[in-house]
C-alpha cells in the first residue's frame, strides 16, 4: 500500500527489487539526458522497444557496466526492433 510518499511501500520493498528500481530509473535519466528528451518521452521510447526489459532482465550484469556502454546497449536493443531515435 502506497503513502507518506511510498516510504511503506519502498520499506515492504527488497533490497533488490529497490535496486533494481532505482537503476532503471538512473538509466531513463541518462538516456533522456543524452538525447535531449523528457524523461517520460525517453521511458516511452524505451518501454515501445523492449530497452526497459533489458534493463531489467539484466540488471546484475547491466549495472556493472560503465553507463556509457549501457547507453550504447539501449540505443542498439532499441535499434534491432524499429527504434530510429539514436
Amino acid at each position: 500500500m502506497w503513502y507518506n510518499n511510498g516510504v511503506k511501500a519502498r520499506n515492504d520493498m527488497s533490497k533488490s527489487m529497490i535496486d533494481k528500481i532505482d537503476y532503471t530509473v538512473y538509466c531513463v535519466n541518462e538516456f533522456a539526458r543524452s538525447n535531449s528528451l523528457s524523461y517520460r518521452d525517453a521511458f516511452d521510447y524505451l518501454d515501445k522497444y523492449q530497452a526497459i526489459d533489458y534493463i531489467t532482465d539484466f540488471y546484475v550484469e547491466n549495472s556493472q557496466q560503465p553507463m556509457s556502454l549501457m547507453l550504447q546497449d539501449m540505443a542498439e536493443c532499441c535499434r534491432s526492433r524499429g527504434g530510429t531515435l539514436v
